[in-house]
């Protein structure tokens, strides 16, 4: 599957992707349930924490690795920042 676009925008330009929350995330104590979840591997371990190493693999819009975490460590954009940023894209890709 070809994930360098998303609805015929560039991927790499579209700032959709997890961010974790270091002060919330606990790796030890979760099992790592977001890293096992994500089938992208937008997620990796290092040195005892979890990173978002592959920020542009995660599907614009899925925020199904949430759920996974059960300290509420993960945080997506809003659907209104998502919209704003395409609408965005859209006009400066215009030009």
């Amino acid at each position: 599957m070809d994930r360098s676009t998303y609805a015929g925008l560039p991927r790499s330009k579209i700032d959709w992707f997890p961010r974790i929350d270091e002060s919330k995330c606990r790796p030890q104590e979760c099992a790592l349930k977001c890293v096992n979840y994500c089938p992208f591997k937008v997620f990796t371990q290092v040195d005892g924490k979890v990173l978002v190493s592959q920020p542009y693999e995660c599907n614009v819009g899925d925020e199904s690795c949430r759920f996974q975490c059960p300290f509420g460590a993960i945080n997506f954009p809003t659907r209104e920042e998502l919209k704003r940023m395409l609408r965005s894209l859209r006009e400066e890709l215009k030009k």
